[in-house]
């Protein structure tokens, strides 16, 4: 699991310690990165933050100098580590060098998914928008960048098979859930040990049907692709739904 160690100080109590007492505290924070965070976790980066008083706050519409706010202790920096699970990262935040009475560290987990969930409302009823979700073959032609897919038995929960997109190579694909006329989750292997969950469902509305694409996706897959894939996500998500709605509607 990965953890933030947010770590605040006191900055007036550290700036007015002795030389001696500040090259004690360098050397516990020395010992403490590569004799202890090293040998029982990952450290994936870390960094100390400049004075509080160097800080700007931005809100909408303004733009201010100093810290979010000014308390005695101030965020000091941060390490981002990968580590077996919270007791661990708990036990290893207990041996920060801080000095007694002069701050403490926050633990906080990164997120582990992100989630979306847009929603289209399509002028035909549930039944033939759902003629569309359980006609494999003609995904291609209005989900985003999925060039084929294949299963290897019935639209029906259990169901395992391949998606290939436009750009990727085939990844593993399996339909985690069916319930006919209500909607769909579909799970897709899309980085090793990263698994994208899809959920679709329909729900009758006055007129037709809203139809809900909800994405959940894992950090293995945020990390891998960059700060690419969530944008990419986000555009391919709107463009299905409004060529499912096209499609659908020039059905009825």
């Amino acid at each position: 699991m990965i953890f933030t160690f947010l770590f605040y100080s006191d900055e007036r109590a550290i700036a007015s310690m002795n030389r001696e007492d500040r090259n004690g505290l360098v050397e516990r924070h020395v010992h403490y990165n590569h004799e202890v965070l090293e040998k029982r976790a990952t450290v994936l980066a870390t960094r100390g933050l400049d004075p509080s008083h160097t800080a700007w706050t931005v809100r909408p519409g303004s733009v201010t100098p100093g810290p979010f706010a000014v308390t005695a202790e101030a965020l000091a920096g941060f390490y981002l580590i990968d580590c077996r699970d919270l007791e661990e990262a708990l036990e290893l935040a207990k041996l920060y060098p801080m000095p007694e009475g002069l701050g403490c560290v926050e633990v906080r987990p990164v997120m582990t998914a992100w989630d979306y969930a847009p929603s289209v409302d399509i002028a035909a009823p549930p039944e033939a928008v759902w003629a569309r979700c359980v006609d494999t073959g003609s995904w291609p032609v209005w989900k985003h960048e999925v060039s084929r897919v294949e299963l290897d038995g019935p639209f029906a929960t259990g169901t395992t098979g391949r998606l290939t997109p436009a750009t990727r190579p085939a990844m593993p694909f399996r339909l985690a859930h069916v319930e006919p006329g209500v909607g769909y989750i579909s799970e897709t292997e899309v980085v090793p040990g990263g698994i994208l969950k899809l959920e679709h469902t329909l729900e009758a509305v006055d007129g037709g049907t809203r139809v809900t694409h909800r994405a959940t996706v894992p950090r293995a897959a945020l990390d891998a692709f960059g700060l690419e894939f969530s944008p990419a996500l986000y555009a391919g998500m709107h463009a299905s739904l409004t060529a499912l709605k096209k499609l659908t509607e020039g059905d009825v």
